[in-house]
Order: structure tokens, then sequence, then C-alpha cells
């Protein structure tokens, strides 16, 4: 925390802005306890937030959390106030629920502000340093809390002038007739002169760029880099990037990058962990927590396997005091007994545990848990910084929501947008503006509201123009780095009142975001061109390697490859290849309802609803077994389905899975068919190689024949196209498995040997039925696709496994995509949503 005054270092004269940890330093502050109101707020909530803290329990933590933090401030000598003599009203009842909550924290303070009431109550002569402030440094709108401070230091250590005068831009300048006030009744208007500049970049990044180079440009003419200033508000490395490849020295930066907190994360994902059902990214995200006493590259072995769907943490089976507090982390907790249980043994392993069990808000009741008042009432602290690293003779860097802590003569501000120069106002989450003003003049409280928070964002932004005494170049990046638009500061129309000519203030803007750097005007650090990528080959060639054999049994046999393993091959051999030795690209994300997870789930369904040997259920009976089949697929597959949150999705995908179990049940009349296997690994030869895969169901049909079905969560017109156009290839490769088996004892083969077979997808979107090998009647509800359905698919595959015989992986060209999409009739999502490795290696192919 940095407060709202300068003081002087006595043994260089450097005047700075004071921080917390220095004023604790100076004054032997005690460690102070975390500040964390949340779990105050949320278990004896008083009536005042009573029904929004049920309603939006986060939302309004944060909203009384800031409250009290404004109350807090608002006192001279940190400590709760007593306002029985107010009259009752909603004010009132409003600052009471707010001291109360104070006084239950007890000696709690938000950051920084412990040490102020320390030094508040510290007899003189205590300090190790003298600490004399600056004459004239502290801001005229600080709080009542920052005023008493900067008057506790100057009674002890005195006052020094500022190092130079404010305000001395030459008279006559555009500067120098803002330097009165911004808002000022009257302001002299003049033209345009050489102390504004105001200029438009593409994005953030850009304006660093430029506001590096402008710097670089001054140095060069001859001012030291200690007169120069950049201003920005956030995130200041795009900054830092930017004045470093100009070899420009910052002064301000920050000391170390933000530090997390670990602790609070920890605790609030193992409260998760004990919730059903667990999000496969909280278990991840605990198997790579630096408190874990497994080595870090063990915790992300573990943490990939979470993410690929394996949660037995077989890695850590070596050490069998780690597999166990790793069961402990995945056993969910059904009472408070075995909620406190579990936590106690894992934090007993955890290093810092004593400090995460301490976060975890868990009551000696009974019971099960109330899982929302635990979650909102684990303490999690944003982001800290430490102090900025700051220097005499580099560029002073300021923040947009601070008054400067040095003059200059050239100011560069990289982030003239709207919301910022002046800060926009945010409301008191508590009180009206006009009860702020009346609590004002009963108690003396100078709360913050909307008219204060505009009156500090004017103050910031006439202060920083204040301490220039050249120049100011105003940047405007025109989108953030999402790419989202972004608009110019409302400064910009108070600016433009002291200039004459103007119509509309965004004149004033040279829009520099269509040039290149180079003709900017000032000149910019041009890096070193990156040398050009060598033209991509044909083909991989690892000759004398059997590729197909990359993936071996423990016998030292090749694995047998899947039907989806060679539709990948079909479509990028290098795709298939990386999959083969375990390098597919694998992207960490939250669970969604995606394509695949609704197909698992269906899947499911449709193998304990529809049985094996039984008859087919009638509708009545559908509408009992498929929502129980439903809600054990959930629990198999998609467990995060059934929290309340997922609700509308989950009951929309029921709605779906029972209206394609009753298409189902007609497709299954219609042809008379009996149900002789679901699942069924099958295994066998085909192409000259191993094959082995599950199908989704087998039937019987009158004359004999079987048809082996594949259910695909997805509509007709897709798989319709790719059947037209030749190029199917997975269900073909079923039939192909059972008309070469692989037989092994117990398989369950012998009734589909010698058969006639055909194939069919079942889509069950829209209820479609796709054969191929089995004619139907005209009555029928499917629909025969004839026998070419896959003559390119198997043309196609011949020549790809060829090719790995010979020891060659082809890489894509920039064609492949569109021919699979247009000619082939499907999406190849092996290119599509492939690796990135693969899109780097597709071979670009002009048009002719």
């Amino acid at each position: 925390m940095h407060y709202p005054f300068l003081v002087v270092d006595p043994r260089s004269g450097l005047q700075y802005r004071l921080t917390d940890t220095g004023l604790a330093e100076l004054s032997l502050a005690p460690i102070t306890p975390e500040w964390s109101p949340g779990r105050a707020i949320s278990e004896a909530p008083d009536p005042v937030w009573a029904d929004s803290l049920a309603n939006a329990p986060v939302e309004t933590i944060s909203a009384v959390a800031a409250a009290l933090e404004d109350l807090v401030l608002a006192t001279p000598d940190l400590r709760a106030p007593t306002v029985d003599q107010l009259p009752d009203s909603r004010a009132k009842r409003h600052l009471s629920a707010l001291i109360d909550l104070w006084r239950t924290l007890g000696n709690d303070l938000p950051e920084g502000l412990a040490t102020v009431r320390h030094v508040l109550n510290l007899p003189n002569g205590c300090f190790l340093d003298p600490v004399p402030v600056v004459e004239g440094s502290l801001d005229p709108l600080a709080s009542a809390a920052m005023k008493a401070l900067y008057a506790r230091l100057k009674e002890e250590f005195g006052s020094v002038p500022a190092s130079r005068r404010l305000g001395a831009a030459e008279a006559g300048s555009r500067l120098h007739a803002l330097q009165g006030g911004v808002v000022a009744p009257q302001l002299e208007a003049a033209p345009l002169d050489s102390s504004l500049a105001f200029f438009g970049l593409r994005d953030p990044a850009a304006a660093a760029d430029f506001a590096a180079a402008r710097a670089r440009a001054l140095i060069d003419e001859g001012i030291p880099a200690r007169e120069i200033s950049v201003l920005a508000a956030g995130d200041t490395r795009q900054i830092a990037r930017a004045f470093s490849a100009q070899g420009v020295p910052l002064s301000g930066l920050p000391a170390a990058l933000p530090q997390r907190d670990i602790v609070g994360e920890t605790a609030l994902h193992l409260a998760l962990a004990k919730r059903p059902p667990t999000p496969a990214m909280v278990l991840a995200a605990l198997a790579l927590s630096p408190l874990m006493p497994w080595p870090a590259q063990t915790g992300r072995d573990l943490s990939e396997m979470l993410m690929r769907g394996d949660f037995r943490g077989a890695i850590l089976t070596a050490t069998p005091a780690h597999k166990e507090l790793w069961d402990d982390i995945r056993a969910s907790a059904g009472s408070m007994a075995q909620l406190r249980f579990l936590l106690d043994r894992i934090c007993a392993q955890l290093a810092q545990g004593e400090q995460v069990r301490a976060r975890l808000p868990i009551s000696s009741g009974e019971g099960p848990p109330d899982w929302e008042a635990i979650l909102r009432g684990i303490p999690l602290m944003p982001p800290t910084s430490a102090g900025q690293d700051r220097n005499l003779e580099g560029v002073s860097l300021w923040s947009a929501h601070e008054s400067p802590w040095r003059p200059c003569r050239h100011l560069i501000v990289t982030d003239f947008t709207d919301g910022l120069y002046p800060t926009r106002p945010r409301a008191n989450p508590l009180f009206l503006d006009s009860e702020i003003t009346a609590l004002r003049g009963a108690t003396g409280l100078t709360l913050c509201g909307r008219a204060e928070g505009l009156a500090r964002g004017l103050s910031f932004f006439d202060q920083q123009m204040q301490a220039v005494t050249d120049s100011i170049t105003f940047l405007v990046p025109w989108r953030d780095l999402s790419g989202a638009r972004l608009q110019p500061s409302a400064g910009l129309s108070l600016v433009a009142r002291a200039i004459t000519g103007v119509e509309d203030a965004s004149d004033l803007i040279t829009d520099l975001s269509r040039l290149s750097p180079g003709d900017w005007p000032v000149a910019h650090h041009h890096l070193p061109p990156l040398a050009e990528a060598p033209e991509l080959p044909v083909s991989l060639d690892f000759v004398g390697r059997d590729l197909l054999s990359l993936r071996l049994r423990d016998d030292g046999t090749p694995k047998p490859q899947s039907p989806s393993r060679l539709e990948t091959l079909l479509v990028s051999p290098l795709a298939w290849l990386l999959g083969e030795v375990g390098a597919e690209d694998m992207s960490w994300s939250a669970e969604e309802l995606d394509v695949m997870a609704k197909g698992s789930i269906a899947h499911d369904v449709f193998e304990h609803v529809f049985l094996k040997g039984q008859s087919i259920p009638d509708p009545d009976t559908l509408a009992v077994v498929v929502p129980e089949a439903y809600e054990r697929a959930l629990i198999r597959h998609a467990g995060y389905m059934r929290s309340p949150s997922w609700e509308m999705e989950r009951r929309g995908l029921e709605r779906e899975i029972m209206a394609a179990a009753l298409r189902w049940r007609d497709h299954l009349l219609a042809l008379k068919a009996k149900i002789v296997g679901n699942e069924i690994w099958l295994a066998g030869e085909a192409y000259g190689i191993n094959l082995h895969g599950k199908a989704d169901a087998i039937l019987e049909l009158p004359d004999g024949a079987l048809l082996i079905v594949d259910h695909k969560k997805s509509g007709t017109s897709g798989r319709r196209r790719r059947m037209e156009a030749g190029w199917d290839l997975q269900a073909g490769l079923y039939r192909d498995m059972i008309a070469r088996p692989h037989r092994r004892e117990g398989d369950g083969m012998d009734p589909l040997i010698g058969r006639k077979v055909a194939v069919a997808y079942h889509l069950m979107n829209d209820g479609g039925l796709l054969t191929s090998g089995l004619p139907l009647t005209d009555g029928s509800l499917g629909r025969d696709m004839g026998d070419a359905v896959n003559g390119g698919a198997v043309e196609k595959l011949a020549e790809r496994l060829a090719e790995l015989g010979a020891g060659r992986v082809v890489l894509n060209t920039s064609e492949d995509e569109a021919f699979f999409k247009k000619e082939a009739g499907f999406t190849p999502y092996a290119l599509a949503d492939g690796s990135a490795l693969v899109t780097a290696f597709i071979r670009p192919i002009e048009e002719e």
C-alpha cells in the first residue's frame, strides 16, 4: 500500500512515496493478521445484507468488505466510531451494521492500516530513522486516516519543501493553461502547441512501443531519463517489455511479480474437492499446488493424467503416504464429521497445512455440509505486489490512481482511454450520495460516494498535469489486448477546452494505428528480422522404422489400431503420428457439455436401456428407465452436470436422449430386430493391419443377418453427405473385424461368425438411420446408402498405410481442409481442432 504523500530520505534527499512495508520497518510495527472479513460477513449476516448474501454471496461479500474498508479509512484514529446519537434511519442502520462487523473483527484492519494505527499510538522517539514529510505533498482529498498519519509524522519529524516547484510550464503554453485545473470555469484557449500531443495506436502493446520510442528520442536529444515520466493504470508488463527493448531504464516497476494467495487457493480447492461432483481442474490444481509433498514434476505429470480423465493417481503408488493423501483428496464428504476428518488428515501432510486448515470455516456441527456457506467463507486474498523498485536515474513510472511521486519535464500517458483520467467513480455499495452527505455533517465521517470518487479522480488528473513542465503526450489505444473496442478518455473533452479551433475533441488525435513503426513521428527501435522459415518438406521420412509398431503390448507386439485412429490417419498422418507417440495437444479447460460429453452420456444410456436378449421397452417403460440410466451416466461421465448450476443443460440433454430413445425404439420395431450385443469389443484384421474397437450395438434381423450400429450424437445430413461422397470409414471397419476376426477365449463372437453383415449409423439428434449393405423396404424409417459408401476412404487409407510402411509421414497441405469439407463431405477435426504442431506443419500451396 502506498500512502498519499511524499517523505524524504534523510541520507540521499530523495523524495518518495512511503509504503506500508517501509513504514512498518521504520516503526518496528508487529506482523499483522490477514484482513479477511468474508467469514464474519457470511457466518452471522446482519439483516441489512442477509437477503443479498443469500442470493448473491460472492458479490455481497465483496460489496460489504469494500464499504467497511471505506469506513475504516474515514476514521482519524482507525477505531470503530460510536453513532448512537444519530436518529434512526436507513443510513444509521447500514452504518451501525458496518460498525458491528468491524467490532466483530477485533483488531484486524485492511492491508497497510494496522501499521498506521501502530504509528498513531507510538510515542515520539521510537522510529529507527527520521521520516520528514514533503510540504504540500498530501493529497487534498486523502482520507481522514491518511491525514492523521501525515500529521503524526510532521509533528515528530517536521517537513521539507518539495524538490521542484510544480505547475511550472511555460506561460502561454496549452499545458500551462491546463495547470490551473482542468475543470476551472474559464480556461485560456489558444491554438495547439508542442506542449500537448495526441496519438491513436492499435492497442496497449503498440502504445507501450510508442512510449518507449518517445522516451528514447527525448534521451537522444539530451533529456535525462529521470526527467521523463510514463503514466499508466494496471498491468505494466507491456511497458516494461517495450522500455527494455529500447534500453531505457524505468524507475517504479514492481520489485517482483504479484504473489498469489497459495494458502487461500489450496483451501478453496480442497473444499471444492470435498463437494461432489468434483471438477477435474480442481484436482489438477491441487496436484500442482506447491504445498503438496510430492515433487513439482510429479505434480505436473499427475495433473496431465487428470485432465486426460485418469483420476486414480497411480503415479503416486511408489510412495504410499502420497497415494493415501491423494485418496483422501479425491474422497467426497457427505457429513460435517467426515469433512472435518478428511481435512484434518490432508492438512497434516501439507506444507503450511495449519494455515490452510485455518482458512477453512468448518463448524463443529453435524449433518450435511452447507457448501455455499463454507465456500463463501473461505478468505481468498487478491495477488499482492512487492513495493516498487525506484532509482534516481530511470524514467519515472506513475500510477493513474495516485498523485505523482516526483515531477518531470515530459510526461507520456500510455492509456488515455475511457474510465481513466479522470478515473470513473463508483457508487458506494451501501449508502446513497445524499446519505453520505448527511453522515458527514452529523458525524464528520467522510465516506466515499460518486461525488467524492469523481473529485478524487479529477484531483489526481490535475496533480499529474501540474507535475510536468514541458510536454504531455497522450496515447489512445483503440482496442484492448483481447480486441475489444476502447474509447478516448472523458478527460479529452476537458483538455480540449484549452485549445481553439476544435469542434470535436477526437479531432485532436492523430491516428497512427494504420502506420508502420517506421513511419511514426518518433524513431522506433527495430528488432532484427526473424530468420525465414525453411520450406516444409512434402513428408517426414523415418527410413527403416516401422511406424505401425510405435505402440507396443507388454509382449512386444504392436498394439492394434482403432477405427478412430485410422480416421485420424486418413485426414492427417502427422496428427496420427503425434497420437501414436503420446504428443497430442492437451488443453486445459473447465468441464463443458460439448459433443464428446453428450455422446458419451447418450451412449451410456442406450447401453443400459436397450439390453441384449430382452424385448424392446415400451414408451411407459422408457419413461422410467431412461431417467434412471441417465442419472447413472452423469455420475460416470459428467458428474459436474449434477450441480444446481447445470440444471438447465442437464434437463435439456435428458429430453434429447429420451426423444432419441423413443425414435430408436421405432427403428428396432420397424426392422423387427433383436439386440444381440451392446458395446462389444471386436478384434480382427483389415488392410494388412490389426484392428480393435467397440461396436455400439449389434442387431439380428429376421433373415439372420447382422446389423452393426454406430450411434452418433449428431444430425443426419452431415453423415449422409459423407456416405454419398464415398468417404465413410468407421462402421465398415467393424464389419471387417467380424469377417476376419482375431479370436480369444470367451470373446462372445461365436454367434457373429459366418453371417451376412450390414452396417448402419443411427443419428440421435434427429433419429435418422443410414444403412449400407441392408436394402430397406419402401415403408422403412431408415435410408439405404448403398454399398459404395467408403470407396474414397478405403483408397486413401490404403495409400496412407503404404506410406507408413515406407517410413513416410506425408504432411498436409493448405488445400486439404477444403477438400475434406467440400469433396469428402465431412469436417476434418484432426486439422480443424488438432494440435498446433499439425497446423504449423501444413505446407502452403499457392492457388493457380
